[in-house]
């Protein structure tokens, strides 16, 4: 009996072992300062992100200007044909965006381009920030990367060419890559490779790629130092409402593939996306799968025709990627699933197990993990509601996540320990053929919806299958969930932010039930223990959560100048030091039927500070059958973005030069009047309401404010209203 338990025990530490393998192997590479000419050195592309991230550069702005005439320079010098494309944009997009872009094309040509028909290999990243932050990570650092991959491609080039697309406008609505597209179509890239960030470190993943996938899975496999993918993570992003600029490629027809960085998510959009708190090792990561992805691609034909198929793949401790056809995939299925059924139907027919004890099992283990996911659920809740202060930070992250994520694996331990308590009064045999009973349902049903997600039960069910007939290697199958499971849960926890980390501990109870068949079942103690051990990590991480300097609370003010006045309005969860010095400390609370301030949002009169207002000027009108009014409006100078919203009754069609507009709403990027026409019904007057949108507040509101407590920083892009100025005009035309 000692000697069983003192087995079992080994064999849990060797398979927490290779999970904790797993989990240190998902890191970038350490950054090189310097590399012989022909590979990447972070170090060198640390240069251009320096000239790059200095301040924020929105489309449109004079930084945005400065960024362009750096990365145009940079690639002129490396020997590239670049060009400047300037387009005009209307792009439908949750709402109506309209900018002029301007994106920077440089191609380096190849010795034979011929061996593609004359395709191209297109590298893409998007030079433009959002306007809270200087963009390092988002995107400077993958602009910097693709300069440094210019340059060691000029020391010995590839058969086909390979263009650098630098576009413009991706934080507004992918607009530059739209405006490509539009110019050039597709038909003349053999693959994209977009590059992004949602944070500033971690390694670069590959979560996204297009159809006919095989051959560029297998590319990224070769190419990259630390090829990081699975199918799973792309199964699940395009069932998101998520873009980036792969979005649009992928919609024309494009085939490629999407990575990005995507840890540390407090930096992401705000000020300290900054060179400082960038992980030089994510630039080096990014470099090494660039150069790798277009010396592994640049000698090969591009076309479609024969195609290969889409793959399902996962790496590997980050190191290996493993890959192979859909088709086998399902034949590999079908295949397992069968033998497992035969497996049963002779464990039975001999005696060796019960049907009423396997389903008894498989019962058990589906238990635990609802139970889990419930469980983990309530407990973030209440953690939630201890700490309101929460709701403050980007998805809800606190600064020291490691606690709670250690808190609800632990938690997630304790349920599976329990569970194997309640199993006791089966067999092992039928506790191990119960388990695999719910990998292969897990398997079969993945197989049918998300053929990309299979991999994750497949080979655990089959290499678990000999464990059928006996139960001592009942530890394979969980041995190889370690090595597949943690760096995908980590991964999910840090994607989908710690108030839906239960559908991550859900991810990985379904592995842990593989357990079930060597965790201990002799009394509830164990259970209880862990459970202690988990309520204590979860306990720490609630009374350390606050705010400091170095962990600071995002705040938001917003000054809205308005026809009927002046006010302080602020999306933030409650007032705080700062923001109470306007809103005071029970502001009226207000939804507001203005684009950008349309969310809950609390508000306190202001006085009037006579912001300069954006313009509409009448250019011309025709009356008659039907009424034509055009006209212009003018941003004032220092609004980023401008909101135009049309009044409705009467109003036949719209249109900004020649192209229809669909909606009601434009949002306007950058200085430039726009003339719009519209046609209404006789005798209709147009109403527009005009609103600039300033990027912070201006001198003369943080005046009345006064400076931001060290403890507080402005409030990401993309999260809630941040700090800003809009100032409202309307007029009848």
């Amino acid at each position: 009996m000692v000697e069983g338990a003192r087995r079992v025990l080994v064999l849990l530490i060797v398979i927490a072992g290779v999970g904790v393998t797993a989990v240190l192997g998902f890191r970038p590479p350490s950054p090189v300062a310097d590399a012989p000419p022909a590979e990447f050195a972070a170090g060198r592309a640390e240069r251009h992100l320096a000239a790059i991230a200095q301040r924020p550069h929105p489309i449109g702005s004079a930084d945005n200007e400065r960024v362009r005439d750096y990365i145009v320079d940079t690639a002129r010098g490396l020997g590239a044909d670049v060009a400047v494309e300037s387009d005009d944009v209307v792009r439908p997009w949750r709402g109506v965006r309209v900018a002029t872009t301007h994106n920077v094309v440089a191609r380096v040509p190849g010795a034979e381009p011929s061996v593609s028909g004359g395709k191209a290999l297109l590298l893409v990243a998007h030079y433009d920030s959002v306007p809270t932050g200087p963009g390092a990570a988002d995107d400077g650092a993958a602009v910097a990367a693709m300069l440094e991959t210019l340059r060691a491609l000029t020391t010995g080039g590839v058969r086909n060419d390979v263009v650098f697309l630098f576009t413009d406008g991706e934080e507004a609505g992918a607009l530059g890559a739209d405006a490509y597209v539009r110019r050039h179509g597709v038909d003349g890239v053999g693959a994209v490779l977009n590059w992004e960030a949602r944070g500033s470190g971690g390694p670069v993943w590959m979560f996204q790629t297009g159809a006919d996938n095989a051959p560029l899975v297998s590319a990224f496999g070769r190419a990259s130092s630390r090829p990081i993918a699975n199918s799973f993570a792309y199964e699940v992003y395009r069932r998101m409402p998520n873009y980036s600029d792969f979005t649009i490629f992928q919609d024309a027809g494009a085939r490629g593939l999407n990575s990005a960085f995507i840890e540390h998510v407090h930096d992401y959009h705000s000020p300290y996306d900054d060179l400082s708190r960038l992980d030089r090792g994510s630039l080096q990561h990014h470099g090494e799968t660039m150069v790798g992805l277009v010396r592994a691609l640049g000698d090969r034909d591009l076309r479609a025709g024969g195609g290969g198929g889409d793959a399902v793949y996962f790496d590997l401790f980050s190191r290996v990627l493993v890959h192979y056809p859909t088709w086998l995939a399902v034949a590999l299925a079908a295949v397992t699933v069968v033998a497992l059924a035969s497996a049963l139907v002779a464990g039975v027919r001999s005696g060796r197990l019960r049907w009423s004890g396997v389903l008894g099992v498989a019962g058990v283990a589906v238990g635990a993990v609802v139970v889990v996911g419930a469980v983990s659920f309530g407990a973030w809740a209440l953690v939630a509601a201890v700490r309101p202060g929460l709701g403050f930070l980007a998805l809800s992250e606190p600064h020291e996540r490691g606690w709670f994520v250690a808190g609800f694996c632990v938690l997630g331990s304790a349920v599976l320990v329990a569970a194997a308590r309640v199993a006791r009064r089966w067999s092992p045999a039928e506790v191990v053929a119960g388990v695999l009973v719910v990998t292969a349902v897990l398997l079969a049903a993945a197989t049918v919806a998300v053929p990309g997600a299979g991999f994750l039960f497949q080979w655990t069910l089959l290499l678990g299958l000999p464990a059928l007939w006996t139960t001592r290697l009942a530890f394979v199958a969980p041995l190889v969930a370690a090595a597949t499971f943690p760096p995908l849960v980590g991964t999910m926890m840090v994607a989908l932010g710690m108030p839906l980390s239960a559908v991550a501990v859900v991810f990985a109870a379904l592995a842990g039930v593989l357990l079930l068949p060597l965790l201990p079942s002799g009394s509830w103690w164990p259970a209880l223990g862990v459970t202690a051990v988990a309520v204590a990590l979860i306990a720490v991480g609630t009374a350390r959560f606050g705010f400091a300097p170095d962990e600071p609370r995002p705040d938001s003010l917003v000054y809205l100048q308005d026809t009927g006045g002046a006010s302080w309005l602020s999306a933030d969860p409650a007032p705080d030091e700062w923001t109470s010095r306007v809103l005071g400390e029970n502001p009226e609370r207000v939804t507001l039927p203005y684009p950008a301030l349309d969310k809950p949002m609390m508000r306190a009169a202001a006085p009037d500070l006579r912001l300069p207002a954006p313009g509409v000027t009448a250019v011309a009108a025709i009356d008659g059958p039907v009424r034509t009014v055009t006209f212009r409006v003018t941003p004032n100078a220092r609004a980023w973005r401008t909101h135009v919203t049309l009044s409705d009754p009467g109003r036949r069609a719209c249109r900004l030069g020649s192209t229809d507009l669909p909606g009601s709403v434009l949002d306007l990027y950058g200085p430039s009047s726009r003339e719009i026409t519209c046609e209404l019904d006789p005798g209709t007057p147009l109403e527009v309401a005009v609103a600039d949108q300033w990027a912070g507040l201006p001198a003369e509101a943080t005046a009345l404010i006064g400076p931001r407590p060290p403890d507080t920083m402005p409030v990401q892009s993309g999260s809630r209203a941040f700090d800003a100025a809009v100032v409202r005009a309307e007029f009848r035309l």
